[in-house]
């Protein structure tokens, strides 16, 4: 009987040893080729293709250090790409997928995945396919694909970022629209000739800022072109500081086309243009935006406009959110750049 006793406490626990390998195993044992997802030299990469199963691609290219195109037309977000290599490099399996759910893996993945190719020059160095995530949402499916013969693994992986738990497929985006580059200008200071304002339906606070050489500034009334007096120089300086690095929130690409021109035929807020030493000019008109819930006014009664974002036209072509958080210290009225000094009179 004691033998038997100590021989059923021998299976046990080897069967516990087997289940806890199971389910830790990193996929060591699996050969290199099957699992072998990582990239650790992320700065050769100079191209990177993301295709999903709707039909939405887009392709990456490494123009110089830090600076990245989206399908050959814009510039990319440098947010999105550094977040993207540091996935592509740091990627670790977390686990093998289980003989039984291998199937369901498998076919969610042919239906769902979307495919990743990263380039140094013309070489395709990494081919695989990101899908779902894992039930507990700590894990990502993955499929690897031999660059050389194209030809997929017989086994998906359950991957991770090695002490994060995340969902790593939205970093594979593949809109066009999601890596491009949300800055909305951005000017070196002593580059900006001229800035003009207009409030649309209070012209007494709209106003144009000249610099006919870097140091040298006017302030003048555009109701009727008259200068304004005694302004602050440090003032001006700050205001004009404000223009480097400004964003949007995001592209109004999908917006349907009488709704668009509906707000386009509106009248707006606010227009300014923005004039650099080289003659090129960025124009800008804020649109009000329907408020997105009931808010009052200092008077009790309710907002006709959105008090955080505004609808936007960029130069004729882009249509975009703005923030009156990043915005508004440029739509400041005339008066900030009264000279506030002793004895000045107002």
């Amino acid at each position: 009987m004691k033998k038997n006793q100590i021989a059923l406490l021998i299976v046990l626990l080897l069967a516990c040893i087997t289940i806890y390998l199971l389910k830790k195993d990193t996929g060591t044992t699996v050969p290199k080729e099957l699992r072998d997802f990582a990239f650790a030299d992320t700065a050769s990469i100079t191209k990177i293709f993301l295709a999903d199963k709707g039909g939405h691609q887009v392709t990456l290219e490494k123009v110089s250090k830090g600076n990245w195109t989206v399908n050959k037309k814009f510039k990319a977000r440098n947010d999105g790409i550094f977040n993207l290599l540091f996935v592509v490099k740091n990627l670790s399996i977390k686990s093998m997928v289980g003989v039984q759910a291998q199937e369901n893996v498998i076919k969610n993945l042919a239906s769902g995945a979307t495919k990743i190719e990263l380039y140094q020059g013309d070489k395709l160095v990494r081919m695989y396919y990101i899908g779902g995530a894992t039930p507990d949402d700590e894990g990502t499916y993955m499929l690897l694909v031999n660059p050389e013969t194209k030809q997929n693994s017989s086994r998906p992986f359950v991957m991770c970022i090695e002490g994060q738990t995340r969902y790593l497929t939205p970093v594979y985006v593949t809109s066009e629209a999601e890596w491009r580059d949300k800055t909305a200008f951005s000017y070196f200071p002593p580059n900006i000739k001229s800035v003009k304002l207009q409030f649309i339906g209070a012209a007494g606070n709209s106003f144009e800022v000249k610099s006919s050489r870097p140091n040298l500034f006017e302030v003048h009334f555009l109701k009727n072109n008259s200068n304004y007096p005694n302004i602050d120089t440090l003032a001006v300086k700050q205001y004009l500081s404000y223009f480097q690095g400004v964003g949007f929130e995001t592209f109004l690409n999908d917006m349907q086309t009488f709704r668009k021109d509906s707000i386009l035929s509106s009248t707006p807020l606010y227009e300014m243009t923005i004039t650099d030493r080289n003659d090129k000019v960025t124009n800008l008109r804020f649109f009000g935006m329907e408020p997105h819930r009931e808010a009052l006014d200092a008077k009790g009664k309710p907002e006709k406009f959105d008090m955080d974002r505004m609808y936007t036209l960029i130069n004729k072509d882009e249509f975009v959110v703005t923030q009156y958080y990043v915005f508004g210290k440029l739509l400041t009225d005339i008066e900030y750049f009264a000279n506030k000094g002793p004895g000045v009179k107002k």
